[in-house]
């Protein structure tokens, strides 16, 4: 039988970060970046410990859907490491459909299902890819003198803009500015004085200020790109998690064990509140209008997914494990936690206490390994 690995044993040539709307599977395969190196060997390594006569297939998910799938083989990975034997898609009776994993512990059983989120609506999603094309444009642009600061891009309506003419617009512009005069000038006002480029026409209005490259470093190859401008989330995630639960909840009927489901929202951040909210319901205070005893109390109100004592939900749903774990982030920002519902039909004996590199035996310093011969 051929030995199937996730990843082509090619020389690995590609140098710089990956394009905004490059393909992550292509870009991890052929980066010759040592830290992308270093995931690609952890992809691989957990790769190996998966079943041969699935390998085809997930390889095959891997490269179509690289974020999702890297998610179910974390979870894999995960409840191995836990002490869990886990079949893939279990059959069950009278139900089509086929669960993600059946984890077992001597005579314990869990039903598990995955679920990757992304905090886009489908709009959000197709503004992304049309930003992310305009981005890998100007990082065409030449950067012999300069780099790019990007101040702000406004697109009016649904359709792509010209690559090609943002670039010529733009080399043309920094074409005829002196470097060492810009960076005297930007020395004595400061960027809040310094004049801005603008491009605009009939589908963009784009805004960038210039980042002046040392002497020594001028001429250098580099993308052109040097600053974005600083994105801000307002809300949070707490109905997504919902929905995506929601649709889960009840996919597989009646289980005669445990079912819980992993749910990975690619954010940067993790908020435990937030997970908390979804689940348990929004945090409220009480207190007695009686000013001698105003007996104060806070407490989830019951209106999440898991209902409340009088009006339990999801009792089919046995936890709820949330994360935000991505192939860079298992050492540094990824944050994870499990919570139980406590009206569940068949309750669950787990717990996720410690960190996700504790988990995994990840090095400290992943993904760039420092430490590591």
């Amino acid at each position: 039988m051929m030995n199937i690995t996730l990843f082509d044993d090619n020389t690995k040539i590609l140098e710089g970060p990956m394009q905004h709307n490059g393909d992550i599977y292509t870009y991890y395969n052929d980066s010759a970046r040592p830290e992308v190196g270093n995931m690609r060997a952890l992809l691989e390594k957990w790769f190996g410990c998966y079943p041969e006569d699935e390998k085809q297939d997930l390889k095959s998910r891997f490269q179509a859907a690289f974020n999702p799938t890297f998610y179910e083989l974390y979870i894999y990975i995960l409840f191995q490491q836990m002490g869990y034997t886990l079949s893939i898609h279990p059959e069950l009776p009278d139900v089509k459909k086929c669960p993600d994993y059946l984890a077992t512990k001597g005579e314990e059983k869990i039903y598990i299902e995955v679920k990757h989120i992304m905090m886009l609506t489908q709009n959000d999603q197709s503004l992304q890819r049309m930003q992310n094309t305009v981005l890998d444009a100007l990082n065409k642009v030449d950067a012999t003198n300069f780099l790019l600061k990007l101040d702000s891009i406004v697109f009016k309506d649904g359709s792509q803009p010209s690559g090609k003419m943002l670039i010529k617009f733009f080399n043309e512009a920094l074409a005829v500015i002196d470097p060492d005069i810009y960076t005297a000038d930007l020395i004595k006002n400061t960027y809040n004085g310094m004049p801005k480029i603008t491009y605009d026409d009939d589908k963009i209005t784009l805004e960038i200020q210039l980042i002046p490259k040392y002497p020594i470093h001028r001429g250098m190859g580099s993308g052109a790109i040097g600053s974005l401008p600083i994105v801000t989330q307002i809300g949070n995630d707490t109905e997504n998690i919902i929905s995506a639960l929601e649709t889960k909840a009840s996919r597989y009927g009646h289980l005669n064990a445990p079912y819980i489901i992993c749910v990975n929202k690619q954010s940067v951040s993790f908020d435990v509140m937030e997970v908390q909210e979804a689940l348990y319901g929004s945090w409220e205070i009480s207190w007695s209008e009686d000013s001698n005893n105003r007996d104060e109390k806070s407490r989830f109100s019951g209106n999440g997914f898991f209902g409340s004592k009088h009006n339990p939900k999801a009792t089919r749903v046995s936890g709820i494990y949330v994360t935000n774990a991505n192939t860079a982030n298992l050492t540094t920002t990824a944050g994870h936690v499990f919570r139980h519902n406590h009206f569940a039909k068949f309750p669950v004996d787990l717990e996720i206490m410690n960190s996700i590199a504790e988990l995994l035996n990840v090095p400290k310093d992943y993904p760039f390994n420092k430490g590591s011969n």
